[in-house]
């Protein structure tokens, strides 16, 4: 079993299983090609084999990682996701996409390979405090934004009302969004891009506050990505057609997290090398995918820089 120290803490005595078990460090700092080779190194030292099957417990990171150390080894090893976050949940344990950060670049090095099981459990939800559920949240409004409106519907009100349980039929029903989209397209060539709504500007924030920042006190991704959102809702206003009335609920539904950062806020210069970089470019043209309205969304749209210079300092007005 692969976990973290807080999911060995929280979470494993959850599972009422008695396993050899691996720790790796917590934090995207630690999502690279090192900790990798150590997992690597464990499970050679275990006498793992193709047939042993390494059980993921964690977060997002976790879940990327182990699954794409579990892939490169002996060229293939089985792997169980066990997802304890809300966003390892609706996001990292489902379609997959598995792999590490490399060059301070956000999932550069992977492989597209199922995990041979994964397990949705809603009771690991309970160990998580609210930021953390937060970044789930994000996620799951996303998936509304981009394919289905009354499902964005239902996830909006967690930004507008604490005190609303969430109900397990809900994350079931995210997750089926994503579903939809990778049975569609595995290999994200086509239709699975509209998944990256957010994440263009999110990774590219996300990337810049940890290249500057301490591990704890740099941006989440959930956090990253809900500023992506505003972004990217407004380059969609521009460019697609979204209304300018959905760009307003939009940014006000995700306002209390704008309001609630401490960090300052990334320049569009300071943004633009992780966005010329990002893997879904082609050539130097940056590659959005982008709403016409809520609930419909395009892939391949790309955006002369002058758009998103503009829509980063309507992110900054919002502060």
């Amino acid at each position: 079993m692969l976990a973290d120290k807080h999911t060995l803490q929280d979470c494993y005595s959850l599972l009422q299983v008695d396993l050899p078990h691996l720790i790796v460090p917590y934090g995207e700092n630690y999502k690279n090609l090192n900790s990798c080779e150590y997992i690597w190194k464990k499970l050679t030292d275990l006498g793992a084999s193709r047939d042993t099957i390494l059980l993921c417990l964690g977060g997002g990171v976790l879940c990327d990682m182990g699954a794409y150390a579990a892939a490169c080894y002996q060229r293939g090893m089985q792997v169980a996701l066990v997802p304890t976050s809300l966003l390892a949940m609706v996001d990292a344990s489902v379609g997959g996409k598995n792999g590490v950060n490399f060059l301070g670049l956000k999932n550069y090095i992977g492989t597209f390979r199922k995990a041979t099981y994964t397990f949705i459990c809603t009771t690991f939800l309970k160990t998580l405090p609210k930021k953390e559920m937060v970044n789930g949240y994000v996620e799951m409004l996303k998936h509304g934004l981009i394919a289905d409106e009354n499902h964005y519907d239902q996830v909006k009100l967690f930004f507008l009302n604490d005190s609303l349980a969430l109900d397990e039929s809900l994350v079931m029903d995210s997750i089926a969004i994503k579903q939809q989209h990778v049975e569609q397209d595995f290999t994200d060539l086509g239709i699975r891009k509209r998944l990256n709504f957010g994440h263009t500007i999110g990774h590219a924030i996300e990337s810049q506050s940890l290249a500057i920042s301490d591990e704890n006190k740099s941006l989440s991704h959930g956090v990253s990505v809900a500023l992506g959102i505003i972004v990217e809702s407004f380059i969609s206003n521009k460019k697609r057609g979204l209304s300018e009335a959905k760009l307003n609920e939009i940014s006000v539904v995700l306002q209390s997290i704008v309001s609630s950062l401490t960090n300052p806020l990334p320049s569009f210069q300071e943004l633009l090398p992780y966005l010329l970089r990002d893997k879904k470019n082609k050539s130097t043209s940056i590659n959005f995918s982008l709403l016409s309205q809520v609930g419909k969304s395009e892939h391949d749209c790309f955006v002369d820089q002058k758009t998103i210079e503009d829509s980063v300092e309507y992110l900054h007005k919002l502060r």
